[in-house]
């Protein structure tokens, strides 16, 4: 393929880099602005108008691999560049609010998107550790961005301590595969291992520190000792693309490896999702029960989110993979709307207890109806998108002979509806001291209603998400390249 056809095909990553630097010099010139925010919704919108019209529906391996371009990396990069754009909208006066650098801000924020771009867009170790890497430094930073703030501080320098150790332990099991196969291909990779299935003890060595790098990213127990304290002391907005993109982008790189890397060790790696996929869901809703603070309260919630969703990675079958799809696009959507009541609550009362809620249906409907709505999702309750979020993974957990997993998903989901509705109660039945209006932002507003829109969307029309999956060939192109 010519160079000017292979550099097309990344093309909304390079328009995204690009914007990252304008948005850096905006900043630099006009501090006080919020011009760098405008000009960063800009550049995702010009590389998601580039993802339509030169990348999406194409399929295409360039570089020897390095980099992938199908339906399955596409619809990443989609879900990648909505949930941005969403978090750059709550930031924008979170970050004037709070004097942050918004040229650095939205620049970090860019690059990181960039590199979960390469994460799920590629057939190599090497682009998706370099991924994996431009994430991670770009998170560092934004997990610290609240200078004078000691929660933020802590949050970053425990995040960096545990990105640094978890990123040691991706490049050791990537060294392993790499040392027995003679290659960071995926595909050699598992054609070594099916020529030579004497290889598999040091594969599965491989793999599971594999396992335990990515389970970091996706908060996975007993991985996830460090989201609650860096999604609880990061900046409000950094906190929601962590839980949710960040998450998404660790899913979907792990997928992909497993799934054409290692298919002839799927019964090993399945056995161990499964495992991590039960303590995530019960640990992660049972410590939400006894947290006090919003934030805390939602990390745990994401461990537990994270558990459910490595249900369709355990199972990995094609109806699994777009169950699994189809609730990343519906948590995206359920965190970044309730983050957007929570920076609202925020303005006001930072401490961001959940007591703080009082009186919130009288001082602010929307917003107390929006998340009323995002918790009832959470839960997993109709016609939301939570719910056949979880119906459609129970589904493809029983068709796999894992009906018990199925009842544990179910018995999570019960357990998890006390502290959800604990915020509702407080928001409804509990008297406010001061009862004035709460002023929002529009930038929240419209976060807020995206978000309970995209949910009720999802919900009401779900055979349109699979209509999406089955028109850009998302499962049968992974599929493939697997078995």
């Amino acid at each position: 393929m010519p160079v000017d056809g292979s550099l097309g095909l990344i093309l909304p990553e390079i328009v995204l880099a690009v914007a990252g630097m304008v948005v850096l010099a905006a900043g630099l010139t006009w501090r006080r602005s919020r011009l760098p925010g405008i000009l960063a919704i800009l550049g995702i919108a010009a590389s998601a108008a580039a993802l339509a019209s030169r990348v999406w529906g194409q399929t295409a391996e360039i570089w020897s691999g390095t980099v992938m371009v199908d339906g399955y990396a596409n619809l990443f990069k989609a879900i990648f560049l909505a949930v941005a754009a969403l978090t750059v909208l709550v930031s924008m006066d979170y970050v004037h609010r709070n004097r942050l650098p918004a040229g650095e801000f939205y620049l970090l924020l860019l690059l990181a998107t960039v590199g979960m771009m390469f994460m799920t867009g590629s057939l190599n170790l090497l682009t998706v550790y370099v991924g994996l890497e431009c994430l991670s430094l770009a998170s560092y930073s934004l997990a610290g961005m609240l200078r004078k703030s000691p929660r933020s501080t802590e949050a970053a320098l425990k995040y960096i301590l545990i990105g640094a150790i978890s990123s040691g332990i991706v490049l050791f099991g990537m060294s392993l595969l790499f040392g027995v196969a003679g290659s960071t291909h995926l595909r050699d990779i598992a054609a070594a291992l099916n020529s030579n299935p004497a290889m598999a003890p040091v594969l599965v060595a491989g793999m599971m520190f594999l396992i335990a790098g990515f389970g970091v990213k996706m908060a996975a127990v007993p991985f996830h000792m460090w989201a609650p304290d860096v999604y609880d002391g990061s900046p409000a907005p950094v906190a929601a693309f962590l839980i949710t993109a960040s998450e998404a982008a660790a899913f979907g790189a792990a997928l992909r490896i497993f799934m054409v890397g290692l298919p002839a060790l799927q019964a090993e790696w399945t056995a161990v999702f499964i495992v991590l996929a039960v303590i995530s869901m019960t640990v992660g809703n049972i410590s939400a029960i006894l947290q006090t603070s919003i934030r805390r309260m939602l990390a745990y919630s994401a461990v537990a989110q994270a558990g459910y969703i490595m249900v369709g990675l355990a199972v990995a079958s094609e109806r699994a993979v777009s169950a699994m799809l189809y609730y990343i696009i519906a948590y995206a959507f359920m965190t970044i709307g309730a983050f957007a009541v929570v920076i609202l609550l925020g303005r006001h009362y930072p401490s961001e207890e959940i007591k703080d809620f009082r009186g919130l249906g009288q001082r602010a409907p929307l917003f107390a109806l929006t998340l009323t709505i995002l918790l009832l999702s959470f839960i997993g309750i109709p016609p939301t998108a939570g719910f056949f979020g979880k119906f459609y993974l129970i589904q493809a957990a029983v068709a796999a002979d894992l009906a018990w997993l199925a009842v544990v998903m179910m018995i999570n989901s019960i357990i998890s509806i006390p502290y959800y509705w604990g915020v509702v109660r407080t928001m409804y039945l509990t008297e406010a001291e001061d009862k004035a209006p709460l002023a929002a932002p529009a930038s929240l507003r419209w976060a807020a209603v995206i978000g309970v829109l995209g949910v009720l969307v999802l919900g009401v029309f779900p055979d349109a998400f699979v209509q999406l999956v089955n028109a850009v060939q998302v499962v049968p192109v992974l599929l493939s390249a697997a078995f």
